[in-house]
């Protein structure tokens, strides 16, 4: 069964193919979500605001990608283990 390498963030997984797939199409109906930090400002206490949006064509494909990871080159990984 062939793998694919799905990077999230600074972190990269192998699923099966068929999975990988899937779980992309679930991140791309997914919402943006950031809560954002403002100091304290003219004797006003800090506080934060909570935001939800669509993912926009600025962040569509930023945050994960889906490469291929050949069945030889896996199975080698896999006997290598954890570096």
């Amino acid at each position: 069964m062939s793998k694919c390498i799905v990077n999230i963030g600074y972190s990269k997984y192998v699923f099966d193919t068929k999975d990988a797939v899937g779980l992309l199409e679930i991140l791309n109906k997914a919402e943006n979500y950031e809560e954002k930090y403002h100091g304290s400002e003219d004797g006003k206490p800090s506080y934060y605001t909570y935001h939800v949006w669509e993912q926009g064509l600025e962040s569509s494909g930023s945050q994960f990608t889906l490469g291929m990871l050949p069945d030889g080159r896996y199975r080698i990984a896999k006997m290598a283990g954890k570096p």
